[in-house]
């Protein structure tokens, strides 16, 4: 990675000591891009899950700086912690999801866990689905599919519920496994009638971070969990380790991210997850992954640390916020904090990855760009 430029536009910071640089740049008009082919596999403890999605192509590399970036290849939105029945600012949140969305003209939605509150679903005909999910993200711009991992409120409740198939054919947008792959292929060469060659590709790797975290499974533990196919818990995650790291180091995309529900680094309410430094993150630094996206803290941050060449990008705006930060002097690599609700945008080429937070007003109050 040649460099990494990190813009703050406006927003809260963690403390009077982190103050964000502005830095504004505006390029050229916008161009199309074009939808050719595309493969996503689904990543499960035996193998993988296949069936069709969209490949897009990418038709310039030339960079826009600007928060709106049509000229991406690929763009998502990624939200978390969101499914509350279209309270505390979720219906605000998802207005101007659709917004952005719309400008971005984007591809897919990814959530990152605790979509309903408080426990999840009681089954695949929960109205909570319709509540929550179906009747809050109306714009046009969201009907594209939501690729969705699972958070620690979602155990609460009947967790196969939200694995169902049935649950599509509810709302067709709604995907939803434990651990799973996303390819796009942004290769020029398609032009050529090269469908098979993955010159350049972003892949997203899903992955269920709550069976990894050791105090949901304490005999004192006041919330029940629906751990089925999860034990041995040990095996489990030793499976799911063990095929993750394998995805990662087979893939040659030029951008890796992986999306999990709970945090890795952050300084928000939950803090780090020990558990997750302890195992996760060897694997995700040992195979060149760019960033690590979670909700869990109730806030939009981003960490970049001097000891980990990966970015962490905490989403977790989508509802109930206001959570607090920790104390700013054990702040080592914050670049961002923003304590209110909101979403982060991801625009991707083959030399260039732009995220860009959002809040509820649809104001752009950080972005970071990063360059190969």
């Amino acid at each position: 990675m040649d460099r990494d430029e990190e813009v703050a536009l406006l927003g809260r910071t963690a403390s009077s000591k982190l103050k964000s640089r502005v830095k504004l740049a505006a390029t050229g008009c916008a161009l199309g891009i074009f939808a050719v082919l595309a493969t996503v596999w689904f990543l499960a403890l035996g193998g993988f899950f296949q069936f069709d999605a969209a490949r897009w192509v990418e038709i310039t590399e030339d960079p826009i700086v600007s928060p709106v970036d049509r000229r991406a290849p690929v763009n998502f939105l990624a939200l978390g912690d969101w499914g509350r029945h279209g309270l505390y600012n979720q219906s605000l949140v998802a207005s101007q999801m659709g917004k952005i969305g719309d400008a971005l003209e984007i591809n897919f939605v990814v959530s990152v866990g605790d979509n309903f509150y408080k426990n999840g679903l009681t089954g695949v005909d929960d109205i909570a689905f319709d509540e929550s999910f179906s009747r809050i993200y109306t714009a046009p711009a969201l009907q594209k599919p939501w690729h969705a991992v699972l958070g620690n409120h979602d155990y609460h409740g009947d967790v196969f519920s939200q694995l169902d198939p049935r649950l599509g054919l509810r709302d067709w947008r709604w995907h939803c496994v434990r651990d799973a792959q996303l390819i796009f292929d942004m290769s020029p060469s398609l032009f050529r009638g090269d469908v098979d060659s993955r010159v350049s590709t972003v892949e997203l790797f899903f992955i269920d971070t709550v069976p990894f975290i050791d105090q949901y499974w304490a005999p004192n533990q006041k919330h029940d969990f629906d751990w089925r196919d999860i034990l041995p818990r040990h095996r489990h995650l030793q499976q799911k380790l063990e095929n993750l790291t394998s995805a990662l180091n087979a893939s040659t995309a030029s951008w890796k991210i992986v999306v999990g529900h709970h945090t890795i680094r952050s300084y928000g309410a939950h803090g780090d997850s020990v558990e997750l430094v302890r195992q996760l993150l060897p694997i995700l630094e040992g195979n060149n992954v760019d960033v690590y996206v979670n909700g869990h803290d109730h806030c939009l941050e981003h960490v970049k640390r001097d000891d980990s060449p990966i970015h962490f990008i905490t989403s977790g705006g989508g509802s109930k916020a206001w959570k607090g930060i920790s104390p700013p002097q054990n702040s080592n690599g914050l670049q961002f904090y923003y304590d209110g609700q909101g979403f982060v945008s991801f625009s991707v080429a083959k030399s260039w990855l732009q995220i860009v937070y959002y809040n509820i007003y649809g104001e752009a109050v950080h972005k970071v760009r990063l360059t190969k």
